[in-house]
């Protein structure tokens, strides 16, 4: 087995790429908290083959941060390829492929889920960058383009045989989007099936949901999407066997966001790290009261001292957050 799925499975707990969200400083916080192996954001072949600059940027590397492994989105054989030489290059553990991404604009241009509705094409794919890289190769699929067309398992079976070490299921259709249940009696029999290593994703959203759907499904591992926003310490949990997720203290909420803010200030300038920890902010903040109010006063922080003064001034008042 290669090293780099040994060590996906020790993890047990795996951050999931995020498009817009597991950026360096979200990374590094969930590796604060235990998380053994993570991904960077989905990366569209495109911008690998035409040098985007802000492509480039997502692939960025910095100590602390590994082992890492590389989502790349893409339909095209030769495209994904390229892409995928370039990021062994650069030190990525693992190339996984996105074929399970429901995005309309991604769909519509083959990519993604897209991939399902041509298994033969996608293990092709597989076959090629399988023979032509050293780390191994995996693939992110859906359960399915529709109820109708639940083909998980013929696709789970067909990149394995091309070479692929592992599957991610996230066992919802294309059509579901991210709506209604995750079936994961889907995600068992891929595991039963598919003859490789098969990890589960899809509301996984606690410590207990994790350890309910490794026993329910006998995966060898969980990855971690939309559980741990706002919620970083979900690793820690899940590494400790906890069956139910606490919340820290508000006072060590707080140092979190500070910690979460000073990574942000370590790779952009203030004004880009306020812009991109409202989201979060919101994620940390959201199981308290009154959060629309202290967004609004969020967005009159102008600067670090502005933003030092605003933490200072938030505080709790029962389950109501003042600032």
């Amino acid at each position: 087995m290669d090293n780099a799925i040994a060590d996906m499975m020790r993890a047990r707990a795996v951050l999931a790429p995020m498009a817009g969200v597991t950026d360096i400083p979200f990374r590094l916080m969930a590796r604060r908290f235990g998380c053994a192996f993570a991904s960077t954001e989905m990366i569209d072949v495109n911008g690998i083959v035409y040098g985007n600059r802000r492509t480039f940027e997502l692939m960025e590397r910095v100590p602390g941060d590994s082992p890492l492994g590389v989502q790349l989105v893409g339909q095209d054989a030769d495209k994904l390829l390229y892409a995928a030489e370039i990021c062994e290059q650069k030190g990525f553990k693992v190339i996984d492929v996105n074929a399970g991404c429901p995005a309309r604009k991604v769909v519509r241009s083959g990519k993604g889920a897209a991939l399902l509705k041509d298994p033969l094409k996608l293990a092709a794919i597989v076959r090629r960058l399988v023979k032509a890289l050293t780390i191994p190769v995996t693939v992110k699929i859906r359960s399915g383009w529709d109820e109708e067309n639940l083909n998980c398992m013929e696709v789970a079976k067909a990149v394995a045989s091309e070479g692929a070490s592992a599957v991610c299921i996230h066992a919802r259709t294309k059509e579901q989007m991210h709506k209604g249940k995750v079936r994961h009696d889907i995600t068992r029999a891929v595991k039963k099936t598919a003859g490789i290593p098969v990890f589960a994703s899809g509301d996984i959203l606690t410590a207990g949901d994790a350890a309910d759907v490794l026993a329910k499904t006998g995966c060898d591992a969980v990855f971690i999407a939309r559980g741990a926003l706002g919620r970083p310490w979900l690793f820690r949990e899940i590494n400790a066997g906890a069956l139910s997720t606490s919340v820290p203290s508000f006072r060590d909420i707080k140092d979190i966001i500070i910690e979460h803010f000073s990574l942000h200030l370590r790779f952009y300038d203030e004004q880009q790290s306020l812009k991109r920890m409202y989201k979060h902010l919101a994620w940390y903040l959201r199981r308290f009261k009154n959060l629309d109010a202290v967004m609004k006063e969020y967005r009159r922080v102008g600067g670090l001292e502005s933003f030092r003064g605003f933490m200072e001034r938030l505080r709790l008042d029962g389950r109501r957050l003042v600032v």
